[in-house]
């Protein structure tokens, strides 16, 4: 729902897009302009989008101005791509969309059929004898008939019976995902954390790491090669919490990009390395040594989360 979300605010009702590549270069631009040092490192990478203070209204179009800024209803178009999917009346229905910096990526979401397979087949939206498109989703009534709340029950933040098993969970999201929408894993997260009684509760067996610049599960502008497996692994065998976890941007490796091993064979091509932390740190340049180290970076928390854009 999120995505046909992305597609009705980016394209329209018309299928004409709302935002044109300059538009789409602005908004990122004024993002990066805002938030990109959050980690002492200019490097083209939000590393907290959850506390960027960025108001895509800062870009509105003043009085006799129409060129290098936003219409209003451009602006209301940015705003509904970071936030929830809400019906005609306002009431939201979701969780909010995609995070501060992943703006370059926007244009690659709407070639993603998923969204509208899924509720075309899947969530039985399609009627016979007719092509269901994504301009046909009702967000007053769709998400209510559809049988995505049956099949895909995912939600349910009370992990009690989960914990009691002994079990781990590692869960990992890459900032710049256009595929999965990043703020709806972190919005589930934060809804854990109020059910299981706080943070140190709920880390004592997940934990949610934000990989920043990373696109859907590899690629992308930050650190995006992590050995996960080993950090699960010391966990549930060795009692030995992920506080931390190491990752780096590396060449072309084909399908062994994610699922690199450490410590890193000396033939890898790394531009640089960065560490990860439990969300909601994030990883910040210490101000001296090489940037291009993970080893010169520490964890630090903005206390000052952002709220929903309105």
């Amino acid at each position: 729902m999120r995505l046909i979300w992305l597609k009705r605010n980016f394209l329209g009702k018309d299928g004409k897009s709302a935002l044109s590549p300059a538009d789409i270069q602005l908004v990122h631009g004024a993002v990066l302009a805002k938030c990109d040092m959050d980690d002492g490192v200019k490097d083209g990478i939000v590393s907290a989008p959850y506390s960027c203070k960025f108001d895509p209204a800062e870009l509105q179009c003043k009085a006799g101005k129409q060129d290098g800024c936003l219409s209003p209803l451009q602006v209301q178009a940015v705003r509904n791509i970071y936030g929830r999917p809400v019906t005609p009346k306002g009431e939201p229905i979701s969780s909010r969309g995609f995070f501060p910096g992943s703006e370059l990526d926007w244009a690659d979401a709407l070639s993603n059929t998923w969204g509208d397979e899924f509720f075309k087949d899947t969530a039985l939206l399609a009627t016979a004898g007719t092509e269901w498109k994504y301009t046909d989703f009702d967000f007053d009534r769709d998400y209510k008939r559809s049988g995505a709340g049956v099949l895909y029950a995912d939600t349910n933040p009370d992990l009690r019976k989960f914990k009691a098993a002994g079990v781990k969970l590692l869960s990992y999201q890459g900032g710049n995902d256009t595929v999965e929408t990043p703020w709806s894993v972190f919005d589930y997260y934060d809804t854990v954390e109020k059910t299981m009684g706080g943070r140190a509760a709920t880390q004592d067996f997940y934990r949610l790491f934000k990989i920043p610049g990373m696109n859907h599960c590899t690629g992308g502008d930050g650190a995006f090669a992590f050995d996960y497996l080993s950090y699960l692994e010391a966990w549930v065998e060795r009692g030995q919490a992920p506080n931390v976890m190491i990752g780096a941007h590396v060449g072309d490796l084909g399908i062994d990009a994610p699922l690199l091993k450490t410590p890193l064979d000396p033939a890898t091509p790394v531009a640089f390395t960065r560490p990860v932390y439990p969300y909601p740190l994030h990883a910040k340049y210490k101000g001296t040594g090489d940037p291009n180290d993970a080893a010169n970076f520490a964890p630090v928390e903005d206390t000052s989360t952002a709220n929903d854009i309105k």
